[in-house]
């Protein structure tokens, strides 16, 4: 499995990139990240590979947004974590979030914490960041799909 920051050459990745309804009641779309990181140097766009294929995608967002997470002036916020609809439940957005710490560390080298709001009402979501090592640190935010439970992890 493979890290890559986005590239225009992933672009029919991206295109083929699966989502239903249900997944985009808690999250960001890939399209929407690409687009922001186009315009916004401190959105990284960052796409997860099983061999060729596009499995998962998140965005690395170091902006003002992030003191609202963490007062942390060297952090990340976690945004838009999802996992192609038809790689569910395979183990690869277990494995993608295994693999952030040591990415961040080399590509990020100033880089401390990541932190990420997870939506309350996704307890399969909350259990697997909860598994890989992100600790709630007691904080809620009133996120644009409702109320989200703040986590972090500590590079």
């Amino acid at each position: 499995m493979k890290l890559k920051g986005y590239r225009s050459t992933y672009h029919e990745d991206v295109r083929h990139y699966v989502q239903t309804e249900e997944l985009l009641r808690y999250t960001g779309t890939p399209q929407d990240n690409i687009a922001i990181s186009a315009t916004t140097p401190t959105h990284h766009s960052i796409l997860v590979y099983e061999k060729n294929q596009l499995v998962c995608f998140f965005a690395l967002d170091e902006g003002a947004l992030k003191t609202q997470y963490t007062s942390e002036p060297s952090a990340f916020v976690l945004r838009s974590f999802s996992t192609d609809a038809r790689y569910l439940r395979r183990g690869y957005g277990k494995q993608a979030l295994m693999l952030l710490p040591d990415f961040v560390r080399n590509q990020f080298p100033d880089i401390k914490e990541i932190v990420l709001g997870v939506n309350q009402n996704n307890l399969p979501a909350q259990a697997l960041y909860e598994k890989v090592g992100f600790v709630a640190n007691g904080r809620i935010l009133q996120g644009p799909k409702g109320p989200q439970n703040i986590l972090m992890l500590s590079i």
